[in-house]
């Protein structure tokens, strides 16, 4: 059983390692490379019904109780793969006493099927499914406060989200600043002509209405989410604040390890959510 489990672990930091550096366009997986249980960790597995009708996968992992720090992070990941690939960060954060709720947003995973065109950045209605699960989070996790950490592509889902589903707080990692000035880095720096869906030139005013707490984790080697764009974005409100680490685009969770993997970031995520107590 322990060789297993270093095996999965080995093969999820590499799929893990391979999102990192080349996520800018819509590539979903369908199959699981893991489940929490092979990770050693208990899970409820639960399909919620979207306003729409689509069926969204979704993983509970709480974790102990001697641990439990009464706080719901709702995991919003990136462009590529399906939530199995963010089991490191899952069991990091569950281990540290957060409760964690992953899902797969339509076309990925398990949840239910959706026609996706990989050129483009992302799709409204991921924001639809995000909305749908804080909404069940809140509701099933009562007396925790109950917040969003996104990466990347889900940065920009949960800044529209958070328009229907307010959140303690908001974690960000990668954050999109401005979905056209992405879309231009990315042409830019890959070759890549990126579509929008209808809304996005709404985006910025959308973001500027977020009245939670936020921390953005901003890469010093990230060029498609500049530290300069967190910091921009943290300016707009005094209940901001950017957390920098040395890599690149949403590597900070490997960039900031010290004696395990993962441990000073998972440090710095609890100090910003525990100040946020009262």
């Amino acid at each position: 059983m322990g060789m297993k489990r270093a095996l999965i672990k080995s093969t999820l930091l590499l799929l893990f390692l391979a999102l990192s550096f080349d996520c800018y366009a819509i590539k979903p997986a369908q199959e699981y490379v893991a489940t929490p249980d092979s990770l050693g960790m208990r899970y409820e597995q639960q399909v919620l019904s979207t306003p729409d009708g689509y069926g969204l996968n979704t993983w509970l992992i709480q974790p102990s109780p001697e641990k439990d720090k009464k706080t719901t992070l709702v995991l919003s990941y990136a462009d590529s793969g399906n939530m199995s690939y963010w089991l490191h960060h899952i069991k990091a954060l569950s281990e540290a006493g957060y409760t964690v709720v992953a899902f797969d947003y339509r076309g990925f995973g398990k949840s239910s099927e959706f026609e996706i065109d990989p050129l483009h950045l992302y799709y409204n209605e991921f924001a639809t499914d995000l909305a749908t699960v804080l909404r069940w989070t809140k509701q099933n996790a009562r007396g925790n406060r109950t917040g969003v950490l996104a990466f990347s592509m889900g940065t920009i889902v949960a800044t529209i989200a958070l328009q229907l589903e307010k959140a303690d707080f908001l974690i960000g990692e990668g954050f999109v600043h401005a979905p056209s000035a992405y879309v231009a880095r990315i042409k830019e720096i890959k070759g890549r002509d990126i579509a929008l869906p209808a809304g996005a030139d709404t985006y910025a005013s959308k973001l500027r209405k977020l009245k939670c707490p936020m921390l953005l984790v901003a890469g010093e080697q990230d060029k498609f989410t500049t530290v300069a764009d967190s910091e921009q974005i943290a300016r707009q409100r005094g209940n901001r604040e950017v957390l920098r680490h040395s890599g690149n685009h949403t590597e900070g969770f490997m960039t900031l390890t010290k004696k395990s993997f993962g441990d000073l970031y998972v440090k710095a995520l609890m100090h910003f959510t525990q100040k946020l107590k009262g």
